[in-house]
């Protein structure tokens, strides 16, 4: 008993070695189209994470729902990554900039508002990203298959991307990086023949960089301080979650899972800076804009609930269907406090609850290769009238096909293909600068996006 417990230990601390060392070769890869990452699985990609709550058939459960350990039939450790090869393009419909007066009788001194000089297409801001995966499931010896630990690492939420300094979103963002870490230790426990039950800790880390230009609110009455400033914000923070899970097995051949996952509220702590506002020497202008402080914003990332039923048909064929609620409410705003005293830095999100679908099948070839397809409906969050280049989302329509070879007895290589259609929505959102000041000037954006992602995925699973 002693040496089977020091035994899965051992397992479980070279599994840990493993994960930290794929997730130093991915470390920039934190990153993704979207806000959320769905890629923590290459067989769940292969079907569009149809039935993830209830399919529980490799490692990967660790993630999708960690009570599926119990149905696996021996330990196993998987190691995987998604490359994602998004683009994205948008163009100006016409947005405007309002300079200093449009609320006051001062705005007879300036003209009315114009268009935002520069650019007016995009360029694809992102580059083609590598999301790693890792997990490991082991039974615990002496306990007849029935408890299960387990420990995952992944990057669930991420966002990374790149606009020219010159286009006309600048004002709203120009470099956005956003890179969240998951680590989870989990446990499962096979209750009866038809009830198994799991959950864990999410350990989070959390590091973002948002950086964006900011029109000089004097630029059209002195043009040689028409030059726009910038501005960033950085910082990184820890936080923890939970999840937990179940799976019922009425009868053999069908599973119906559950699995919850709480939102995690990140405070982080880092730096805020603006530079290259200055203005001419009038009565009553400060000489710059300009700041560096300590600042601090909240990062709240959503809870989700999934439900997932898998059910066999033949013995050949499997069934699998899936619907996942996602709390984007509680992401309101990116607020920054600054640590000198200046007014917050306010740029409004107003995301809302969004549910997705999903539906895929499985086929078992042979004793060696399965053959699996998918298509899932996943809404965006983001909402009209707040939409912002950061995030230039549209409701999502994937479409999935996969394989899984066992290349050895204990080996299996699995691999999958994805493409996401992405709807066409308009960025909309306003943006205002040097509010309650003379200053006060008004971006409003008014583009169009055109998007899609490719996604690439392998991965290779050990049994023991």
């Amino acid at each position: 008993m002693k040496q089977g417990i020091i035994g899965t230990v051992s397992r479980l601390a070279l599994g840990v070695a493993a994960l930290s060392a794929a997730a130093g070769l991915g470390a920039g890869a934190a990153n993704a189209a979207g806000f959320f990452i769905q890629e923590q699985s290459v067989t769940g990609l292969g079907r569009a994470f149809a039935g993830g709550a209830a399919a529980a058939d490799d490692a990967s459960t660790v993630f999708s729902n960690p009570a599926g350990m119990t149905f696996l039939k021996q330990g196993e450790a998987q190691f995987g990554g998604s490359l994602l090869l998004p683009d994205s393009r948008l163009k100006d419909s016409g947005s405007t900039i309002d300079y200093p007066g449009f609320r006051t009788p001062l705005g007879i001194l300036n003209p009315p508002p114009g268009v935002i000089s520069g650019d007016g297409k995009s360029n694809n801001p992102y580059d083609p990203t590598l999301v790693p995966h890792g997990y490991v499931a082991l039974p615990v010896p002496s306990t007849d298959n029935r408890l299960w630990v387990g420990i995952g690492l992944g990057a669930p939420f991420g966002l990374e991307s790149q606009y020219n300094s010159d286009w006309f979103g600048r004002y709203d963002a120009t470099k956005t990086e956003l890179q969240v870490y998951n680590f989870s230790p989990v446990v499962a426990y096979r209750v009866n023949d038809w009830l198994s039950i799991g959950g864990g800790v999410d350990i989070s880390y959390a590091w973002a960089k948002l950086e964006s230009h900011v029109p000089n609110p004097v630029g059209k009455l002195v043009p040689s301080f028409a030059g726009d400033g910038d501005l960033s914000i950085k910082g990184d923070s820890w936080a923890i979650g939970y999840n937990i899970g179940a799976i019922v097995q009425p009868v053999e051949g069908t599973r119906l899972g559950v699995h919850f996952r709480s939102g995690v509220d990140h405070m982080l702590d880092g730096r805020a800076s603006l530079k290259g506002v200055n203005f001419p020497p009038l009565p009553g202008l400060p000489a710059t804009a300009d700041f560096a402080t300590d600042g601090r914003a909240k990062l709240n990332l959503p809870p989700m609930l999934s439900f997932g039923i898998r059910q066999e048909v033949t013995p050949q064929v499997a069934l699998l269907g899936g619907v996942t609620w996602y709390g984007w409410s509680s992401f309101k705003e990116i607020r920054v406090k600054r640590g000198d005293g200046g007014d917050d830095l306010v740029n409004e999100q107003r995301y809302q609850d969004t549910v997705g679908v999903s539906i895929g099948g499985e086929y078992y070839w042979n004793d060696d290769l399965t053959l699996r397809a998918g298509f899932q409906y996943d809404p965006t969050p983001t909402k009209t009238g707040y939409r912002s280049s950061r995030t230039p989302d549209g409701d999502r329509y994937w479409l999935s096909a996969g394989a899984s070879y066992d290349i050895m007895e204990n080996m299996s290589v699995d691999f999958a293909y994805t493409h996401i259609f992405i709807d066409a929505r308009k960025l909309d959102a306003e943006r205002d600068f040097y509010v309650g000041t003379p200053l006060e000037t008004r971006v409003s954006y008014d583009g169009s996006n055109s998007s899609s992602v490719d996604i690439v995925a392998l991965g290779l699973r050990y049994r023991f």
